[in-house]
Parts: structure tokens; sequence; C-alpha cells
């Protein structure tokens, strides 16, 4: 009879091919969230190692596995390495609603719940396909420092017997790395605080404006550069004057529908459109606010046509 082991090596090729598609598809569900991490790694169970822990009896020295191959849930592993412990979270949402979830540990809750330090990190079972399952470790920078270096010590190394300093320099390691986790995450707060205020309060300019509607409306073509200080004034008349403020507008405007009612004959510019949607949001009102401040005398009737196209009037 075939044993586990040599099945596993019969199909080593295949297990090496599975990994590098769950990296791929892993970095791929991040990308499309739009989570940046350190770094995405993975790793084939070498034989060795597969067969040492095929091999694992339990306490009455009956084999733990009766089919390795499939019980074994680690021959596959994906590690992600963040950059905050509230990443960590985030990349488990990515992943879980991708994936089927078979298995989930939080390493982190299990060493806090015991009062210690130690290993940190979340693990996730996860299914590949209709046969496979994958481990996915996800763990900070920090915690992956320590644990790689923890691992290269206590189990890799020539060590056979417990030794309590370095057991307790561990110990003080992984405090430290979970109060430094917690202060990065407090600077990654306070951050974003400055940043949200920063955007509440900062003034539209020519510059500010362009960079906005690049990202807000990168499908429509950019105006010349002085049309954008004309925008400015008009958006100014409607009291939309700060960043914040601009960015809920164009969140809340109904932009396709403006571009199906205008039908435009030439594609629009930024300054075109967001004239048009400040229309459609203002009204009679935009009218009233903006028709003489160009030097067009012709505005006002070309503003009332234009509302009536919107209006369908």
């Amino acid at each position: 009879m075939t044993s586990a082991i040599e099945l596993y090596l019969r199909d080593f090729s295949r297990f090496q091919d599975v990994t590098a598609a769950m990296e791929r598809a892993v970095t791929a569900r991040l990308t499309e969230s739009f989570i940046a991490v350190h770094a995405v790694q993975s790793r084939t169970k070498e034989p060795d190692s597969a067969a040492g822990k095929f091999a694992r009896l339990d306490e009455a020295g009956v084999p733990i596995f009766t089919d390795p191959l499939h019980e074994v849930t680690d021959l596959v592993g994906v590690r992600v390495i963040t950059y905050l412990t509230s990443d960590i979270d985030r990349v488990e949402q990515a992943l879980t609603s991708t994936f089927e979830v078979r298995q989930r540990v939080d390493k982190t809750s299990v060493t806090q719940s015991a009062g210690t330090f130690g290993y940190a990190g979340t693990h996730l079972i996860l299914r590949a396909d209709d046969e496979l399952d994958f481990e996915v470790q996800i763990r900070t920078v920090l915690q992956h420092a320590w644990a790689e270096i923890e691992h290269g010590i206590r189990y890799k190394g020539s060590r056979t017997t417990s030794s309590a300093p370095i057991d307790r320099a561990f110990t003080l390691a992984a405090g430290l790395i979970e109060l430094a986790d917690a202060q990065f995450a407090e600077v990654d707060t306070l951050h974003k605080n400055d940043l949200a205020h920063a955007r509440a309060t900062e003034e539209i300019e020519i510059g500010t404006l362009q960079e906005v509607l690049t990202t807000a409306l990168p499908d429509i073509n950019p105006a010349r550069a002085n049309a954008y200080e004309w925008l400015v004034t008009l958006l100014a008349a409607n009291g939309i004057t700060v960043r914040e403020d601009l960015d809920e507008f164009l969140a809340s405007a109904h932009v396709e529908a403006v571009i199906a009612a205008m039908d435009y004959k030439f594609a629009p510019t930024h300054v075109r459109l967001v004239d048009d949607l400040l229309l459609a949001r203002f009204g009679d009102d935009h009218i009233e606010r903006t028709a003489g401040m160009a030097s067009d005398r012709d505005r006002e009737p070309k503003l009332r046509y234009r509302l009536g196209r919107l209006t369908k009037e």
C-alpha cells in the first residue's frame, strides 16, 4: 500500500503549483481591496517536514492523521505580513469574503487570554478547491520578526533543553513588540485624524481642484489650465469652498444621469461637466448666482436651456 508521504512526494509538484496559485490569488484579492501590505509569501511544506507531521501520534500512541493529505492543512501555506495590527482585520475580511473558511485561530487573543506574551497573529484555514485546504498566516512586520527569530532558535537550532534566560528574553521582546504595534496603531489614527481635519478645512485651489476631479472623474477630459480658476469661482458661488464640501458634492452627484440628459455633442471637460452638475443640484439658484459672473452675455439663456434638458422641460 502506498504511504501518505509517498503520495505527497508523487504529487509534490502539484502542491507547489497550488501554492503559487494561492499566493497569486491572495495578492490579487488584497490589491482589489486596496490593502497595502509589507509582503505576501508562500511555501509548500518540505517532504521531510511533512513526513514528521504525518507520523505524529496522540498520547495513546495512535496516529493523529488517518488521511494526512487531506487532514494536514498547512501543506500549502501563504503568509501576509502587514504594517499595522488594524490591517490584519482588513486582510482577513478580504480573504474570508473570497474563500471558504474552514478554521480560524486568533493567536493574539489566545496569548492575551492566557495572560502571557508570545506568538501573535491570525491563522486561517481556507478552501482552495473542492479537496485542498491551505493555511494563511497574517501578522505584522514586528510579529513576523519575533516569530522568525523564535522559530530559528527554539525549533531549528540545536537546543534540546529549555533555557530560562532565553524564554524570559523572548517574553520581554514579545511584550515590547505588542506595545510598539499599539503605538504604531495610535500614530496611524492620529495621522488619519490630522488628514481628515486638513481635508475638511483645506480651501479649494486650482491644484487641489484638478487633483480631486482627476480622481473623482477619471474618464472626463481635463480642461485648459486657466478654466479651473473659473470653476473655483462657480463652486464658491454655491458655497463649496473647502475640499470636504467638494468631495461630498461629487460623491452625491448623479454624473451618469447628467451626461445622459445633456447628450453632449463633444466630450465635456471637467469644467463643463461640473458646471452642469452644479446646475443639476442647485437649478435656478445656480443660474442666479453665476449668470452675471461670466463675460459671456448669453450664459443665462444657455444655462436655462441646459436646465431644461436636465429637467426634461
